[in-house]
């Protein structure tokens, strides 16, 4: 982590220094996430970085901009993620992942209308995809917001 980012992160520092078995199994689902994803990366960072933002989770926040950063995604569209329903900067696809994104953050119970808006626009595995990208950022978010870790201004060093 630190060749990616220059500095080591501080969940890292805190967490898998103790545990390191966890820091492997994270690492490989990281690295799964960005080989066998078929959604478009930009759209998982996208989707990572709302549902973070989402639960105030300013490690995962920071280091999917970093992300974004490093895989030259503009940041513009980062700015108006809260708003992504009234933005023009999105297109109706990832509007509905967005608004699967917001809706499974705040309850698992899905209603219809929003999955059927997903599966207008994604195939059955796009839209395991997202399921997957969404419940492994909550995951993230659960290990960082309870140990109290915030950003390390990673995406200000990109």
């Amino acid at each position: 982590m630190r060749r990616r980012y220059g500095v080591t992160p501080t969940l890292f520092r805190v967490l898998y220094t103790r545990a390191p078995y966890l820091g492997f199994l994270s690492l490989v689902i990281y690295l799964g996430l960005a080989r066998f994803l078929r959604i478009r990366a930009e759209l998982g960072v996208l989707l990572q970085h709302f549902i973070a933002m989402q639960n105030g989770c300013t490690f995962c926040a920071d280091i999917q901009l970093a992300e974004a950063a490093k895989q030259r995604i503009g940041r513009e569209r980062f700015h108006e993620l809260l708003e992504f329903e009234r933005s023009g900067n999105f297109t109706p696809a990832e509007k509905a992942a967005l608004g699967y994104a917001q809706a499974v953050n705040s309850s698992l119970h899905i209603p219809d209308e929003v999955w059927r808006a997903l599966a207008e626009h994604f195939s059955e595995r796009e839209r395991i995809d997202i399921v997957w990208v969404c419940a492994i950022e909550r995951y993230f978010n659960s290990i960082a917001l309870p140990l109290r870790v915030g950003s390390d201004r990673l995406a200000d060093r990109s």
